[in-house]
């Protein structure tokens, strides 16, 4: 089940290697920064994945850094989100 709230789509940016602080990064995504459902938000990572295969995308809940949805097969560590 997906949780109620107004979501956004980022995309996962991994770590640069010469980056003190190793951590990945999730930065808004343009065009899917206005808030949606969670039908909504699923709907738009299948279309994210599709549009844009090479990169990785999770839906953001906002409000919360606790939950999120990933793309099948998506294995992203999001236990340090960035802020919107």
């Amino acid at each position: 089940m997906i949780p109620t709230g107004e979501w956004v789509i980022q995309i996962v940016m991994r770590p640069r290697a010469f980056e003190h602080n190793r951590r990945w990064r999730y930065l808004p995504w343009a065009s899917y920064t206005h808030p949606m459902t969670g039908d909504q938000a699923m709907c738009a990572l299948r279309e994210c994945e599709a549009h844009w295969p090479a990169y990785g995308f999770r839906a953001h809940l906002i409000g919360d850094d606790k939950t999120r949805i990933d793309l099948p097969g998506q294995s992203a560590d999001c236990t340090h989100p960035v802020g919107l």
